[in-house]
């Protein structure tokens, strides 16, 4: 009996310490997983990609630490001349250069990165982000690029004829140029999925599925960056916010609880706000009656999107321009300008309404909404219905991150903020490939 039993314990003991050192490799395994996994993200690179009809943005960052290490633009891609801009600590140049198609472009910025020794070897790169406009409501969150993706970003180009063809094919050549690196695509579209279907359009059920009419909303991931930083600006998970992301395309976007349930932009990025070259709201008859008026449906496109809005009214989509001229006395500048604040102003309005007068509070970015002073004192002298009583010392600081420009005896807090879409792509990277 005392045989068996040591028998027994020296069987278990067998057990026990295979199982020790089974976990011992575990642990070690894991440990030197990690450390790894830190070793190569401080030598690894992300490359952020924006690329339009006629530009290619890009943005290196530092896998550890999202320190931006070179960005720049091609820029009148497919123009006789186009342009090509390269800025990293060492190197500041701009250079007129034929750019025939988004491939030569693509080729251009791999070409620098490595030339100045940005990236001197692409197996470095650890993910590709690329902003893309539609991706309709099967994202909810950003991707990893494969064929089914391709295939959902091809389906959407009739709504965005602009946006998704040059993005699938500058996606495309990086697949072809750097076969083994993942591309990861983020949607301007995801953060507005949380929008109810009572913020829809009034259209049959049957027609709104069979062609997919929805209010997709757009600039999802300024809107998203922005609650971000909200929530660590009050130090508070759920925030209702109004944001207003204003350039040359802009819009207004209602936040509650840290998520969208309304924005101005709709089945395309031409409705809601006055904008640099689109019309905005309009009534839908205008396209019938111009089209019965003899123009082709491209033609209605072509003038809404290309030639409407505030350089349409008045000749310029530049608001420094347009301020310059109304100094001067040009009363389609003013015309424009007061259209612009005043559309605005109303889709505050409705949103602070909509949030039931529940505002942690307004938000000003862009291009227009982070720099052009005067234009956002105009959008808040036209919000009769609350007190915007700013603090003009905090208004004429320097913007660095963000801003408090409002006074104690506002109704809200207002503020301007540096929005930064690159780096939340960055990020969504970083998260996606690890």
């Amino acid at each position: 009996m005392h045989v068996q039993h040591a028998h027994l314990m020296g069987k278990n003991l067998i057990v026990e310490s295979k199982k020790f050192l089974k976990m011992k490799s575990k642990i070690f395994t894991m440990f030197n997983s990690s450390t790894k996994e830190k070793k190569m993200n401080k030598n690894t690179m992300i490359l952020v990609i924006n690329a339009g009809s006629s530009s290619i943005k890009f943005k290196v960052y530092q896998t550890n630490n999202y320190e931006v290490l070179a960005s720049g633009q091609c820029e009148k891609i497919s123009n006789p001349i186009g342009i090509f801009s390269f800025k990293s600590k060492e190197v500041h140049k701009e250079e007129n250069i034929s750019i025939p198609n988004h491939e030569t472009g693509v080729n251009l910025i791999l070409n620098a990165l490595k030339k100045h020794n940005i990236i001197p070897d692409f197996k470095l790169i650890k993910g590709i982000g690329h902003r893309i406009v539609m991706g309709g409501r099967k994202y909810l969150n950003s991707a990893i690029v494969n064929e089914k993706v391709i295939k959902d970003l091809v389906d959407y180009y009739p709504l965005v004829p602009l946006h998704n063809p040059p993005e699938v094919d500058t996606i495309k050549t990086f697949q072809s140029l750097l076969p083994n690196t993942p591309n990861v695509v983020v949607f301007d579209t995801s953060f507005h999925t949380t929008i109810p279907d009572y913020n829809q359009y009034a259209l049959s059920d049957d027609i709104v599925k069979k062609y997919q009419i929805y209010r997709y909303g757009f600039h999802g991931t300024s809107y998203r960056y922005i609650t971000e930083q909200m929530q660590k600006i009050l130090n508070k998970k759920d925030v209702n916010l109004v944001v207003c992301h204003l350039g040359n395309g802009a819009s207004v976007c209602a936040i509650e609880h840290s998520k969208s349930i309304d924005t101005s932009m709709g089945l395309t990025p031409l409705e809601g706000l006055v904008m640099g070259t689109r019309c905005g709201d309009i009534d839908p008859s205008v396209v019938t009656y111009l089209i019965r008026q003899g123009f082709k449906p491209n033609e209605v496109d072509d003038l809404l999107n290309k030639k409407s809005g505030l350089k349409g009214m008045c000749g310029t989509n530049d608001f420094r321009e347009i301020n310059a001229n109304i100094d001067k006395g040009d009363m389609k500048a003013l015309k424009a300008a007061i259209m612009f604040t005043k559309r605005v102003a109303k889709y505050i309005v409705q949103y602070i309404n909509e949030l039931q007068n529940n505002v942690d509070g307004i938000v000003f970015t862009g291009g227009i909404g982070e720099n052009d002073l005067q234009t956002i004192q105009n959008i808040l002298n036209n919000l009769h219905v609350i007190n915007t009583s700013l603090d003009y010392k905090a208004l004429k600081e320097k913007l660095v991150d963000y801003k408090l420009i409002s006074s104690k005896f506002a109704t809200c807090p207002i503020y301007i903020i540096r929005t930064n879409e690159e780096l939340m792509i960055a990020h969504d990277v970083n998260s996606l490939v690890n």
